[in-house]
């Protein structure tokens, strides 16, 4: 295939010269795959930057070698990077980088041919700047992978802002959506206790945001985990106080949560047992909150699903399992109220302050559950 024959220009577009010798010099120096397998490339129009770009696939060491991650807006003032500064910390980087020694190929790394400065990495890079990363990590284990670019051309400083500006701004994904993605890789188990136990409708899925009326895979692997941590306490005496856990949420699964659910037998009946109460307790807050002719609060209707609530809840709900009188007690919760439009007392909580601690402002002490705010269960009553 010829240089001519391999690139395609649409009719329609009206392309500079200059451009298209940029956009012929690019091919006939790179080693591009679809070139390489008799495939032409198309040049296509970004309509919103008004700028020209190719789709094509290079190699990893052809990435590593030509790459520069450090691009600048001015050739002639190259203080001010374009793009954000690495964050190889972060859970996610670390997973690309293992996938990338796992052989996985990368697209839409976006990239401008630029000669006019550190010519020797000629394709600046917009997007894509933890790929390029991993894909190094990925050569130094000797695996070279075809990686799918975006090639610009003869941007101008404006396109330029335009486009690595988009390329750097992430949407993030919400924590409890990348949970629910997380559980479902796991299995279907938790999600088809939850809507055995009623926590769940059939065919439901867990909430994506943590403002649902429906329990979010945090508060379910919170639930279950407590009850389980529950039940391999002992009870010394009716004065002994525990501390529950939260399960974390985001990249990763909790520890204590992956520890337990090899353990779990997801048709215990006490487990099922617990979950009923749990979501019948749930419902009758919600209808209550939610039948009164005023005072309605959103936040008061799902208190329920407030982790601290969940996590004292169901470890009190495995604690008491050796003590049958204490949970048909805790049991009783959801059906024995002494507050019948307020099953949780939420009114009284979101006025309440902690002494010593809390400014007069406060908006309420509603519940508590970072490390500075114990979430305790005594043991000798049905208070969590």
């Amino acid at each position: 295939m010829n240089l001519e024959q391999s690139l395609i220009i649409p009719a329609e577009s009206q392309v500079s010269e200059a451009l298209l010798v940029k956009a012929r010099d690019f091919i006939s120096i790179f080693n591009v795959y679809e070139i390489n397998n008799e495939v032409s490339l198309l040049l296509n129009y970004d309509r919103k930057s008004d700028a020209y770009y190719l789709v094509c696939h290079l190699d990893g060491q052809t990435l590593e070698e030509k790459s520069d991650t450090d691009a600048v807006l001015d050739a002639n003032d190259e203080e001010y990077r374009l793009n954000r500064d690495l964050s190889t910390d972060k859970y996610a980087y670390k997973l690309m980088m293992e996938d990338a020694i796992k052989g996985r190929g990368f697209e839409d790394i976006v990239l401008e041919y630029d000669l006019s400065y550190r010519s020797n990495k000629p394709l600046k890079v917009y997007g894509g700047q933890h790929r390029i990363a991993a894909i190094s990590a990925a050569l130094e284990k000797s695996v070279n992978t075809v990686h799918g670019c975006r090639i610009y051309f003869n941007l101008t400083r404006d396109q330029k802002v335009e486009i690595a500006t988009v390329n750097n701004t992430s949407i993030a994904v919400p924590s409890d959506l990348l949970d629910r993605m997380q559980e479902d890789q796991l299995g279907s188990q938790l999600r088809n206790w939850c809507q055995e136990v009623g926590l769940l409708s059939e065919g439901e899925n867990f909430a994506d945001r943590g403002t649902s009326d429906v329990p979010s895979v945090r508060v379910a692997r919170t639930l279950v985990t407590n009850f389980y941590i529950g039940k391999e306490e002992t009870i010394e005496n009716e004065n002994s106080f525990y501390q529950p856990v939260l399960c974390s949420s985001g990249p990763g699964i909790d520890s204590n949560y992956e520890k337990i659910r090899q353990q779990i037998d997801w048709n215990d009946s006490h487990l099922r047992e617990m979950g009923q109460h749990f979501a019948q307790l749930h419902k009758l807050q919600m209808q209550k909150i939610n039948s009164r002719s005023k005072g309605k609060n959103a936040g008061s209707a799902r208190k329920v699903l407030s982790l601290a609530v969940v996590a004292s809840w169901a470890f009190a709900s495995g604690l008491f399992q050796k003590k049958p009188d204490f949970l048909k007690k805790h049991y009783l919760l959801s059906s024995s109220i002494s507050h019948s439009d307020d099953p949780l007392n939420s009114n009284a909580l979101s006025q309440a302050r902690l002494k010593g601690k809390d400014r007069e402002n406060y908006r309420g002490l509603g519940t508590r559950n970072d490390a500075n705010e114990p979430v305790c269960v005594k043991s000798g009553e049905t208070t969590w």
